[in-house]
């Protein structure tokens, strides 16, 4: 992922940071996404958001490949989202904040959303840490296996098994709302 020698500075040019914007468009909701479901609340969420991608960009010269930049990114707001909680001393809450995130693919009732989505976050915090991170990371931001491998340092195995026994724990957790439905 980084060059052992960093880049000269004029080969920083158009293209990384048009990687960059791009990353930040593609990838910023579902990093936001993850850190609220983790229980930031969204002031916190979005500063942790920003932080990561500053650090990120202060890595830019190190960065082999600016093409896919998500593992890395997801990383590094992973790392600072725990540094913010021991920091301030919080604890994974629910965030009421994360009730607000739309999701226009879910065919249960607008009002039924907030309810399911407090259900599926207690099941989460009910959950060993790394099952959960590995469930938030694939279903909830969306990332592929095999970032959230690189980003768990874990092996692709081992984030589909820990994944599967997670939504399994949740099933079993949510089997009395018979409209849950997971994408």
């Amino acid at each position: 992922m980084f060059h052992k020698k960093p880049l000269e500075k004029e080969e920083c040019g158009k293209s990384m940071k048009e990687d960059f914007s791009q990353a930040y468009t593609m990838h910023g909701p579902g990093i936001l996404k993850y850190l609220l479901s983790a229980g930031m609340q969204t002031a916190d969420a979005q500063d942790v958001l920003q932080n990561s991608f500053l650090a990120m960009w202060e890595l830019r010269f190190r960065i082999e490949n600016t093409e896919n930049l998500a593992p890395l990114w997801f990383t590094i707001a992973r790392h600072k989202m725990f540094d913010f909680f021991r920091g301030s001393r919080r604890t994974f809450s629910l965030s009421v904040e994360l009730d607000r995130v739309p999701d226009p693919g879910n065919p249960l009732r607008e009002m039924d959303q907030p309810y399911l989505r407090r259900r599926i976050a207690e099941a989460l915090r009910q959950l060993p840490e790394e099952m959960a991170e590995a469930y938030r990371l694939t279903k909830i931001s969306g990332l592929p296996v095999r970032e959230v491998a690189r980003i768990l340092e874990l092996s692709e195995s081992d984030v589909k098994s820990k994944v599967f026994r997670a939504r399994k724990k949740l099933m079993e957790a949510l089997a009395d709302l018979k409209d849950f439905r997971e994408n």
